[in-house]
């Protein structure tokens, strides 16, 4: 790992104010506009509002991760990937720093979800509940970085924005992010089962129904992190040698 081009990739991302402010403020605003209609109700045992609370910072932490791909695509636009590739840098390490900087984004609309809902929806959770529903949300932002990573070679650099945006859109909206699986018509419900979307909800709610963590879930995530991952190393191998 290059310590000295990650803590200026993190910089440089600290400064993208627009793709942080969004991935934070929007998720909130949601769950301040909708899980304050459902304070007081419960769902097989679990508090709707930290129900959706979860849910939003899910779709947080997914729109961090992948719109920080989009990175790519723009320093591939101005030439910059070509002039790290006279660096010591080695090209694996340009990767895994990209995936390191999707997860740090993919932190911070997790923490200010949570703040608003124990502040103002007064979710109250043990403390081994928050834990590992925030570890398991976070961790599960692993396939939406991967995937943002293919996105940044794939668009273009006036595109790679507009594109990222609809695609953590329809997952949420076809994931059972915003309307839960359960409550779709029986061919979404279908659809939902085939994004990852589907089970990092699945795994980051499940501390809420004091459940263990679901093994099934986790392996496919798995498969899709790697999934992406192998056609991200693939798209960088052919951009490497166009260039």
């Amino acid at each position: 790992m290059n310590v000295t081009y990650l803590r200026m990739e993190i910089i440089r991302l600290l400064r993208n104010r627009r793709v942080l402010i969004f991935s934070i403020l929007m998720p909130a605003i949601l769950l301040g506009v909708i899980g304050g209609l459902y304070k007081q109700d419960s769902l097989n045992g679990a508090n709707v509002a930290a129900y959706i609370m979860v849910s939003m910072g899910l779709f947080g932490s997914m729109s961090g991760a992948i719109g920080s791909g989009g990175t790519i695509a723009l320093e591939r636009g101005i030439g910059w990937n070509r002039q790290l590739r006279l660096t010591p840098l080695v090209p694996g390490q340009y990767l895994l720093t990209k995936v390191i900087l999707s997860m740090i984004m993919a932190l911070p609309p997790l923490l200010v979800t949570y703040a608003v809902g124990a502040i103002s929806l007064g979710v109250r959770l043990p403390a081994q509940t928050w834990i590992s529903i925030g570890v398991a949300s976070w961790l599960g932002a692993l396939p939406f970085a991967a995937l943002g990573l293919v996105i940044g070679y794939v668009a273009k650099p006036d595109s790679v924005q507009q594109v990222s945006a609809l695609l953590y859109m329809l997952l949420a909206l076809f994931g059972g992010i915003w309307v839960p699986a359960e409550q779709m018509p029986n061919l979404m419900r279908h659809i939902a089962e085939w994004t990852p979307a589907y089970w990092v909800g699945q795994v980051a709610r499940s501390p809420l129904f004091h459940q263990s963590m679901n093994m099934h879930a986790i392996a496919i995530l798995a498969a899709w992190t790697a999934g992406f991952g192998l056609l991200a190393m693939r798209r960088f191998r052919a951009d490497t040698a166009r260039a």
